[in-house]
């Protein structure tokens, strides 16, 4: 049931997108989202990792001609750097893990070309679809049924 998660997110990714103009955060992060929604802690932190990276990124644009793959590859290696610095450092009482290596990277390129509050609402409207699709299909969603 994995596969077909991921699968029917990149299809309503793909959809959405052409419907609205706006990108839910690329075509294969909803499924991953939906997937994920049994633990919202592991969401939270996925974005808080994904707006940091992007701040970040935004920032040193400033001082370094950063654009295109240079960019995004930025943020890929931000994200996962962030969620290293923070796991080994001991800095949160609790463990908890972003949704992949690359997932918040790929978020974060999306709330740098269109802005957090539009990447956020085009996620979760997306996410839910494939939710919904989900629990009509009856597929489980990662101990949220």
């Amino acid at each position: 049931m994995y596969n077909e998660v991921i699968l029917v997110g990149v299809a309503v990714s793909m959809l959405f997108s052409e419907l609205t103009g706006f990108s839910p955060a690329g075509l294969i992060v909803p499924g991953y989202i939906a997937l994920s929604l049994g633990s919202p802690l592991r969401i939270g932190y996925t974005l808080v990792l994904s707006a940091l990276s992007a701040l970040i990124c935004r920032g040193l644009g400033r001082f370094v001609i950063l654009y295109g793959r240079r960019r995004f590859a930025l943020m890929i290696l931000l994200a996962f750097g962030l969620g290293v610095a923070v796991e080994r450092s001991g800095f949160l009482p609790f463990r908890v893990e972003a949704i992949g290596y690359l997932i918040p990277g790929i978020i974060a390129r999306e709330m740098d070309r269109q802005g957090f509050w539009k990447t956020i609402l085009s996620l979760a409207l997306a996410t839910a679809l494939v939710a919904l699709i989900a629990v009509v299909a009856d597929w489980p969603l990662g101990g949220l049924l």
